[in-house]
């Protein structure tokens, strides 16, 4: 493709214009005039030819896999290559998928002579997370005369990995390490630990319920089991991606106020929060020192990822969620805990990550909990849904319809806490987070069991 450029264009209007003005009042310059337009046509002819020959050979290099965060700056590498010796300008443009962004939407270089290599890094931010595609390249070649702007479309192969921002809500999750649990401060556990560490003689006062009675036989006098606080216990992320978790992470009338301020409506995801609040889960449990994997469900379990620890766990992990979806399914609870029964066989923590607001899916969920209980220890947490408080705890009442939210949100509470009393009773428990703080609440939550040795 060709585009004429301001040269061509200011000959035209300075030549070929006057010429048919002078034909207009004077026939007799009709062969002139032929002439100037017959030599303008013949010198753009010959450019246009001599443009096309320069564009040939000239191709766009860019590695094959980039990674970036999302509303994080990043940097695409592009490597211009051409065979020519000549010197070259030329202006290059990469077709950005939409939702990548860039502040600069084309650029000049210069290849001198004999430079047949030049490396460009092209500023770009991702909007959200996911697999995008960079599959062509535009550039723009000028001809030997300036007449004529050659451009061209070069394919690409580029797959843009774009991973979750853990630093939207860094103000809550900076306060998440506490020193004193990572042995900054000594720290009381509550409980001997379970963990078996060596054996010893009998001293009075020992427990007999520690007694080693084999090792006494063997030995023909007593000794005593020696147990430890466990190093490196399991636990399980179990993320809900089914049709509740794409609602919207404002809710019904955080987005309506959300209109108001700005005039527009939150987009995020009750499950990119999940995400988020999984990933910087997996770096706690990593300083801890524990193994933890990851499960995601949505109409049925489809993704397990064993426990583990480790940067190439991490790793792992961020893989498998950045790409990851919610869709509008229903959970079979049932099949879940089937699946949990038969690969998670050490006692481990799962901690879900789901919704039990909707009372079908909170009598589902109980109902086939019940056998995974007696093995594990099951703590389910979901957004709070807004307003959901008990009656007369906030004032924050200014209109008959704040009289009404109150009202809702009080029914909203309660029914939630039914759930919890029932998940109580089979040995589970229900916890009610805040959107804003739903790192802190979680990494807070897991640092209690630890610290209670529950495991």
């Amino acid at each position: 493709m060709m585009v004429p450029r301001l040269k061509l264009i200011a000959l035209t209007a300075l030549l070929l214009l006057p010429a048919a003005v002078a034909v207009a009042r004077d026939p007799a310059w009709e062969p002139a005039a032929l002439a100037i337009a017959l030599l303008l046509g013949l010198a753009a002819a010959v450019d246009a030819v001599a443009g096309r020959r320069r564009l040939a050979g000239i191709a766009i290099d860019a590695p094959p896999l980039v990674r970036m965060t999302a509303e994080q700056a990043a940097l695409i590498g592009l490597q211009v290559i051409k065979p020519q010796t000549a010197a070259l300008t030329l202006r290059i443009g990469p077709a950005l998928p939409a939702a990548i962004v860039s502040d600069r939407a084309v650029a000049s270089i210069h290849l001198a002579a004999g430079q047949q290599r030049h490396h460009l890094r092209w500023p770009c931010r991702a909007l959200r997370r996911g697999r995008f595609a960079l599959t062509a390249c535009h550039i723009e070649l000028p001809s030997p005369l300036r007449l004529w702007g050659m451009r061209r479309r070069l394919a690409l192969d580029v797959e843009i990995r774009v991973y979750p921002n853990l630093t939207g809500n860094r103000q809550h999750i900076l306060g998440l390490f506490d020193r004193r649990e990572w042995g900054w401060r000594t720290v009381r556990k509550v409980g001997k630990g379970r963990e078996f560490e060596q054996l010893r003689d009998y001293l009075p006062g020992d427990n007999y319920e520690d007694v080693d009675w084999k090792a006494t036989a063997r030995r023909r006098f007593p000794v005593t089991r020696v147990y430890q606080v466990e190093q490196s216990q399991e636990i399980y992320v179990i993320l809900d991606a089914s049709r509740l978790s794409t609602r919207n992470a404002a809710f019904g009338r955080d987005r309506r106020r959300q209109r108001t301020a700005t005039g527009e409506a939150m987009a995020e995801t009750i499950f990119e929060r999940y995400i988020t609040a999984c990933l910087v889960m997996a770096l706690a449990a990593d300083r801890a020192g524990d193994r933890l994997g990851l499960v995601i469900f949505g109409a049925r379990p489809d993704c397990l990822i064993k426990a583990g620890r480790g940067r190439a766990h991490y790793n792992a992990c961020r893989e498998a969620l950045y790409n990851r979806m919610a869709q509008t399914v229903s959970p079979d609870f049932d099949e879940l805990f089937a699946f949990l029964g038969t690969r998670v066989r050490k006692r481990a923590l799962l901690l879900f990550l789901t919704h039990l607001d909707d009372p079908l899916m909170a009598e589902s969920f109980i109902g086939a909990m019940r056998a995974g209980t007696r093995q594990h220890v099951v703590r389910v947490n979901m957004l709070r849904p807004p307003g959901a408080h008990p009656l007369f705890s906030s004032d924050d009442v200014h209109s008959p319809a704040g009289i009404y939210e109150h009202l809702a949100g009080h029914m909203t509470w309660s029914a939630l806490n039914d759930t919890r009393r029932r998940l109580r009773q089979s040995g589970a428990d229900l916890a009610l987070l805040d959107k804003d703080r739903l790192c802190s609440q979680l990494i807070g939550q897991y640092m209690e069991i630890k610290q209670r040795q529950l495991l």
